[in-house]
């Protein structure tokens, strides 16, 4: 059945949501084409020469469903002295996914790290790179693969771990519902009830426009996912222990999505890295605890940026 189109007054709301969000933080719209001829749609901030230091930039990956616009919000109080970047994964936002490509773990592992290789050769320094979720399993597969490439790493409930107790999304998953692939209204509210631990408004427009992206491209982001799952449960899991630079883990206490129980996984492969249990937060720190996750990382960036 035809996707009816969005209408006018949310597109409007939405782009000027989007462009408003975006010069607040200060951010460009770019693109960066890497080695293996791929266009990475990125979201860059370079502070003016004169209040530029000698910092280590930092590339935040977002988690799926979401794009670059993700991380806006942090630009501002992270990017005064530094380069930030934040790219759309292949899949999301605008940077598309041909029919021939995979989109398994070390599928990402392997493009990314050709866009972290850029990035490094153009900085003349390794960045710190953040990632949330599926952008954590990310992170954390080329921070173990390729450490010349990761000045350190911070892990925000990240995916690709088998946490020792399920989750209700994946018990959800396993009896056959998908709940980060809505369909209506009542899907997106439970959607919201497993992502965030305490209600987070959402303004309509951003609502109806989201539920209108998820139903055009449906059928890639079950490519995506079921992509992601190729590899089994356990792919970053599996190769924590390959990971030699220093690590900060962000998770939610209610996580519902990946089980904080994923934290002891971490603790038994990386027994030196720094772990931060967000009270009253699920999935979605960056969202519910915004101010939080600033504090933490600016903490990151005091010692080894």
């Amino acid at each position: 059945m035809p996707v009816r189109p969005l209408r006018p007054t949310d597109r409007i709301a939405l782009a000027l949501f989007r462009s408003i969000r975006r010069r607040k933080s200060g951010a460009r719209f770019r693109s960066v084409f890497t080695n293996d001829s791929r266009l990475w749609p990125v979201y860059h901030r370079r502070p003016p020469k004169s209040e530029r230091s000698d910092g280590v930039p930092i590339v935040f990956f977002h988690g799926f469903g979401n794009d670059g616009t993700t991380w806006l919000p942090f630009f501002e109080v992270l990017g005064t002295r530094r380069e930030v970047v934040a790219p759309d994964l292949p899949g999301f936002g605008d940077h598309p996914l041909t029919p021939q490509e995979e989109p398994t773990p070390q599928w990402y592992c392997s493009v990314t790290e050709e866009l972290l290789q850029e990035l490094t050769v153009r900085w003349g320094q390794p960045p710190i790179v953040v990632g949330k979720s599926m952008g954590g399993m990310i992170a954390g597969l080329v921070a173990g693969e390729l450490p010349n490439l990761v000045r350190a790493l911070v892990l925000i409930d990240p995916g690709g771990i088998q946490t020792p107790r399920i989750s209700p999304f994946w018990e959800a998953w396993r009896d056959g519902t998908n709940y980060l692939l809505p369909e209506d209204e009542t899907d997106w509210r439970r959607m919201v009830e497993i992502l965030y631990h305490q209600p987070v408004e959402i303004p309509g427009f951003a609502r109806r426009a989201a539920l209108h992206a998820l139903r055009v491209h449906r059928e890639r982001y079950t490519r995506v996912f079921n992509g992601l799952l190729a590899e089994g449960f356990n792919p970053l899991g599996d190769r924590l222990s390959r990971i030699t630079c220093p690590v900060t883990v962000i998770w939610g206490v209610h996580d519902a999505v990946m089980d904080p129980s994923g934290v002891e996984v971490i603790k038994d492969a990386l027994p030196h890295a720094r772990i931060e249990m967000l009270q009253e937060c699920g999935h979605s720190p960056t969202r519910e605890r915004p101010d939080e996750v600033k504090r933490i990382l600016l903490n990151v960036l005091n010692r080894w940026g």
